[in-house]
């Protein structure tokens, strides 16, 4: 037992937990034909070893996998690649401000046209094994700058490791874009009409021709 609780009510929790492992345990030999003395005996010990502090840490990486899916995550990296890109294609007049009309989804709007485009995506471009490396290699980011449920986006954004890992995936996602107008062929018949995968080709070769100028 640590010298000072680590977590609010540690002790009555682990009182209770305690209890109830040695209730389990006991049970479960009884029903193994188990004599009761040595079920005791046995009960007790494994309630007495019982690493309370190690178990909460297991259950706050349980939370913390589920408050952050890493999936998602993904695809937020994704999508701020493209709002940059956006950007970048559509850089305004001098002096004049970029409006909400001129942003990333105003072209692919959220929900079910950016969940099918971020699928489509990564189909196309990445594949299982690119997913799960680039998934896994901002996972410290994420670590780094998170309190509590709250990522620190901005501050992943503005690091230098950040700048280097989209890079890395600008570069792949881009190289893997057909070069021509329909950079994602696929993307024009999963796409619903309405939300005009057209536009979203066309964008995206835009793209395609602004980076083969920078190359």
């Amino acid at each position: 037992m640590p010298a000072s609780p680590p977590y609010e009510r540690f002790d009555q929790v682990h009182l209770k937990l305690q209890k109830l492992l040695k209730e389990t345990v006991t049970n479960t030999l009884l029903e193994n034909r188990i004599p009761l003395a040595v079920a005791d005996k046995l009960a007790r010990q494994v309630a007495d070893n019982l690493d309370v502090a190690h178990f909460y840490e297991i259950i706050e990486q349980n939370v913390q996998d589920t408050r952050f899916p890493k999936q998602r995550i993904l695809d937020r990296t994704i999508v701020h690649m493209f709002e940059v890109l956006y950007r970048t294609v559509n850089i305004p007049l001098e002096g004049k401000k970029i409006t909400e009309e001129k942003e990333f989804f105003s072209i692919v709007p959220r929900g079910e046209c950016l969940d099918l485009f971020l699928q489509l995506v990564k189909e196309y471009c990445m594949g299982d094994a690119e997913i799960e490396k680039h998934t896994q290699q901002i996972g410290p980011m994420i670590r780094e700058n998170h309190d509590g449920a709250v990522i620190d986006w901005q501050a992943i954004y503005e690091s230098e490791q950040f700048k280097h890992y989209l890079d890395g995936l600008l570069k792949l996602i881009l190289s893997r874009l057909r070069k021509d107008q329909r950079p994602i062929p696929a993307l024009e018949n999963k796409i619903p009409l309405k939300y005009q995968p057209y536009r979203i080709n066309s964008f995206l070769n835009q793209i395609c021709l602004m980076w083969e100028k920078q190359q």
